[in-house]
């Protein structure tokens, strides 16, 4: 009962905040289609819920409780010794002998690698999250979708601003792709990602675009970098030379493919060259160190979509010709054929869906005689397609695969609906999620 009224009361609260924060005012989409999304993402939140209580019922490996259930450790501290609370929290001190009790009672603490994602931070949010909820899950779920559906809607709201035209499509793309849709409304990283990204996307929008450089603009930059750099600091790494394209042919639009080519070059060569510095380890042995760690947890944890991918070596060649098998791993599974369970489906599904757009938009790209469009179309390119190597370089697990490409998913499909012709609803809908 109180997780109930609890959950109706974050409810109400998110919905009252929906109609006031400036990040849903949009020029074409009425406020209530937010609403609409919020609250499709919160049965979304439900169903995933579902799943890891009724399908997947080991508490340990479901993904959605393995911060929830750490945290109570770090919350249940706060009552009995303040000062261990703030230390864990703050991260004053944290290695204290005094604390290791704490860290040895969780499951996750130690799971951490900053090049990739900090199980810590999520497990620090949701013990600050446990002072509202009283020790309730669905409170974190709400939250959880509302941050996300911020996020979201600023990722819309940026695509929206350089292709105009194709709002019922990019709404589809942006909010309603299952793996979007599922792993964005729960107690999990990519929730809380999408919300960094998106909000930064659009700060930096008013900043280069807008040219509202005031310190409001300036702070919330800093901030967002702090939070994307907390969860998943990697894509970080991959927006900059994105920022720095979007810089350069703003001003000077010709020869956008060659001009984005060298600034991806460029950096490639600093980070390569800076990489034992910033990483500790050149990038082939990060990577193949990486691809390691997810085969012992593939294989510790008997997972069920184990699938073969190539084993890294310590060398660049092994990247570069591994690439491609990479991104097709990451695009197109799993298929319909390799289903094994109702989250396969949907990820097969949505693959299905994704491979009639691309084919789809290739048709209409030849149609056009190979017009490129705006620089935003590439840029958006360069960045799907460098999480999409990444992730299917290290990841043997399709299961892991479909988490791990959420972020590029949007940018990925507002590639190729700037080739599609606009879809309509119909009269009917429309008018309900549209002005005028």
């Amino acid at each position: 009962m109180l997780e109930f009224v609890l959950s109706f009361a974050v409810i109400a609260f998110c919905i009252f905040l929906i109609d006031r924060l400036p990040v849903f005012k949009h020029p074409v989409l009425k406020v209530g289609t937010f609403k609409l999304m919020f609250l499709i993402k919160l049965v979304a939140g439900f169903f995933l819920y579902l799943i890891y209580t009724r399908y997947y019922t080991d508490r340990a490996t479901a993904d959605i409780f393995r911060y929830f259930d750490d945290a109570n450790i770090m919350y249940q501290s706060l009552f009995t010794h303040p000062y261990d609370f703030l230390r864990m929290f703050t991260g004053y001190d944290s290695a204290s002998p005094d604390l290791q009790h704490y860290y040895d009672a969780m499951r996750n603490w130690y799971n951490t690698d900053m090049i990739f994602n900090d199980t810590r931070t999520m497990i620090r949010f949701s013990a600050v999250l446990k002072l509202f909820s009283l020790g309730t899950y669905y409170p974190h779920a709400v939250i959880m979708c509302f941050l996300s559906l911020c996020g979201l809607t600023a990722i819309y709201r940026f695509f929206t601003s350089f292709v105009s035209g194709k709002e019922n499509l990019l709404l589809i793309a942006v909010f309603l792709m299952p793996s979007t849709l599922i792993w964005t409304s729960g107690l999990i990283k990519e929730a809380f990602l999408m919300f960094s990204l998106g909000m930064l996307l659009n700060t930096l929008y008013h900043l280069v675009e807008k040219k509202e450089r005031i310190s409001r603009n300036y702070i919330q930059l800093f901030v967002f970098l702090f939070c994307l750099f907390l969860i998943k600091p990697y894509i970080i790494f991959l927006l900059i030379p994105c920022v720095a394209g979007w810089m350069l042919l703003k001003h000077n639009s010709h020869s956008q493919l060659l001009k984005l080519i060298a600034v991806y070059f460029i950096y490639g060569c600093i980070v390569l060259f800076a990489s034992e510095f910033l990483f500790g380890k050149r990038i082939p042995q990060l990577l193949t160190s990486k691809q390691a760690e997810f085969f012992h947890v593939a294989n510790r944890d008997h997972a069920n979509s184990l699938i073969d991918i190539p084993v890294l070596t310590n060398s660049y060649t092994s990247l570069i010709i591994n690439s491609p098998n990479a991104i097709k791993n990451v695009v197109f599974r799993p298929t319909i054929l390799e289903v094994k369970n109702p989250l396969m489906l949907l990820a097969a599904i949505e693959n299905l869906i994704i491979t009639i757009a691309l084919l789809l938009s290739l048709y209409f790209v030849f149609k056009s005689k190979f017009q490129i469009g705006t620089y935003w179309i590439l840029l958006a390119f360069f960045f799907c397609m460098t999480i999409f190597i990444l992730t299917g370089l290290v990841t043997p697990i399709l299961g892991a695969i479909v988490r791990y490409k959420v972020p590029a998913l949007p940018f990925f499909l507002f590639v190729m609906i700037n080739y599609l012709p606009e879809l309509s609803f119909g009269k009917y809908f429309n008018n309900l999620i549209r002005k005028n």
